[in-house]
């Protein structure tokens, strides 16, 4: 039982996505690629699971309930909404459906990076 207690803590916090906030938002973003959930507590139910396990990119949440002013500068007007960006520049937004899901696979958001790794290259 006491094993059982640890691994679901650990998974937990392996899991759970980093939060940024406005006074974090520009250094978290500045530098390499970085992907960013526009996300709200109550919509959980919608949230982006797979972000973490994205290669070659930081990954993390933006509460719009907390950091409106994040909202506002990038007009999210709808949760989930993913934006993936490139030393401190957006390069490529996936927003949700109606039904406030987001329709973007991780395949298509890594393609997104992968393909932003690629033209450094060429």
């Amino acid at each position: 039982m006491r094993y059982l207690l640890l691994l679901l803590i650990l998974t937990t916090n392996v899991l759970a996505q980093e939060f940024v906030t406005s006074s974090s938002f520009e250094a978290k973003t500045a530098k390499g690629i970085t992907v960013i959930e526009f996300w709200v507590d109550w919509n959980k139910g919608n949230e982006v699971t797979f972000l973490s396990s994205l290669k070659d990119c930081s990954t993390y949440r933006v509460s719009i309930a907390k950091s409106g002013d994040i909202q506002s500068e990038y007009k999210v007007v709808s949760v989930p909404t993913v934006i993936v960006f490139d030393n401190g520049v957006e390069q490529s937004r996936f927003n949700p459906s109606i039904m406030m899901q987001l329709p973007a696979t991780r395949s298509d958001i890594q393609e997104v990076i992968d393909e932003i790794i690629f033209n450094k290259f060429q």
